[in-house]
């Protein structure tokens, strides 16, 4: 008998719960297909880095328009300090970090932020001052690398970047694959392109 009563409100209840469910809308809006959606997370609070992939240069950090980030043999990382000044400035562009700094495939852990003398933020990365040059005007832009050959395009690991991709990062490549037979007689293929930093 009482298993009899325990089924028939256990059906009622599953019921009622059904019903509710299809005539709810969820708080800020109409009910979408396919269940609850995510919020979007609120990035307005931090400025926004990513790395790019080249041929020429292999993986390199960009700001939010594609332009590379450079770094300068003249600065110092530890302590962090940016010895581009006056005229430099001009062509040189800090990178502002007035918010919080984070970036896709940089490890948060290497990037700071440092105090100039005017009081404007600038983004570090494993302690070196990072900068935009004034003639990249698009992505792919590169103007700046090598000038003086004292500014370099910085690796996502905060390296610069002085030559091939070879000098890039820990993302080594040959720069031939091996051709000689393996011991079970196969010729082995060519390598695929390096992965993206993981972080």
């Amino acid at each position: 008998m009482r298993r009899g009563h325990a089924i028939t409100a256990l059906a009622a209840l599953a019921v009622s719960l059904t019903a509710c469910g299809s005539t709810d809308t969820p708080p800020g809006g109409e009910a979408t297909p396919g269940g609850l959606q995510a919020k979007p997370a609120d990035l307005s609070g931090a400025n926004m880095y990513f790395i790019a992939n080249s041929e020429q240069m292999g993986w390199f950090v960009t700001d939010a328009d594609g332009l590379p980030l450079y770094r300068f043999d003249k600065d110092t990382s530890k302590p962090p300090k940016s010895n581009c000044e006056g005229e430099c400035l001009k062509t040189w562009k800090p990178v502002l970090a007035d918010k919080t700094p984070m970036a896709t495939g940089v490890d948060p852990i290497s990037m700071g932020v440092l105090t100039r003398p005017d009081g404007t933020k600038q983004l570090t990365i494993a302690g070196n001052p990072q900068y935009t040059y004034a003639e990249d005007k698009s992505a792919g832009d590169m103007k700046g690398q090598g000038k003086g050959g004292t500014w370099w395009v910085t690796a996502p690991n905060g390296a610069k970047i002085t030559g091939g991709k070879a000098q890039n990062n820990s993302n080594k490549s040959s720069s031939k694959p091996s051709t000689s037979p393996t011991p079970g007689g196969q010729t082995p293929t060519s390598a695929a392109p390096p992965a993206a930093p993981g972080y």
